[in-house]
């Protein structure tokens, strides 16, 4: 997508505990946006993850990933970070090295394209090995 992408994942973004993963990321949007314009698929290892397990936090309140486009005020602000709370059966141990593919899909809301004006799509694919802090 853009200049902005090396800052989607940074190289402590992942943090493991016993009841699965923690996925730190920032927009790569030049403006802040609401969640309710945010999407993401993870996988780890090649695994896809489960939407339905997936909650998602920012500033200390925690969403259900599916209640995603709900949460029109909840907005994630470029220099903030939002994490990602995967449970898993087996996570990974501090110190494991993870394939990390993060695909996050912002919907601009102000930039309205195409003849049924839908929101511009500004898409990307961060694929990262990162270590569990």
């Amino acid at each position: 997508m853009g200049p902005l992408d090396k800052y989607i994942l940074r190289e402590d973004a992942l943090s493991c505990n016993d009841q699965g993963i923690e996925l730190k990321f920032q927009s790569h949007w030049y403006r802040a946006l609401p969640l309710s314009c945010m999407d993401f698929n993870l996988k780890v290892n090649g695994v896809d993850v489960d939407d339905e397990k997936v909650e998602i936090e920012i500033y200390g309140k925690r969403f259900p990933k599916n209640k995603m486009l709900d949460l029109k005020d909840q907005w994630l602000f470029i220099l903030d970070k939002a994490t990602v709370h995967v449970p898993m059966q087996s996570p990974p141990k501090k110190g494991e090295t993870c394939q990390i593919d993060f695909k996050l899909d912002l919907y601009i809301p102000y930039i309205l394209i195409g003849p049924e004006q839908n929101p511009l799509l500004a898409g990307t694919l961060v694929t990262k090995k990162l270590v569990c802090q």
